[in-house]
């Protein structure tokens, strides 16, 4: 039998899963200021998804993540 390994990124996001991602991403951007259709916007929210699907579910932790993530 062939075992198929799903990647972690492969996997969809459903509305429970966005609901904590825009709210981490609404506080975060709005915490610092950036604006929208911007690179750093797009990143931030880049980098929350990234971070959900590698595991990070706590909104809290989430939240440090990505703070951390879009001030360096």
């Amino acid at each position: 039998m062939i075992r198929h390994h799903i990647h972690p990124d492969d996997l969809p996001l459903f509305s429970e899963n966005l609901a904590i991602c825009q709210r981490v991403f609404d506080v975060v951007r709005t915490e610092l200021k950036i604006e929208p259709g911007t690179d750093r916007n797009d990143l931030l929210a880049s980098n929350i998804i990234h971070f959900y699907k590698r595991g990070i579910k706590n909104e809290a932790q989430l939240l440090i993540l990505a703070r951390t993530a879009a001030i360096t």
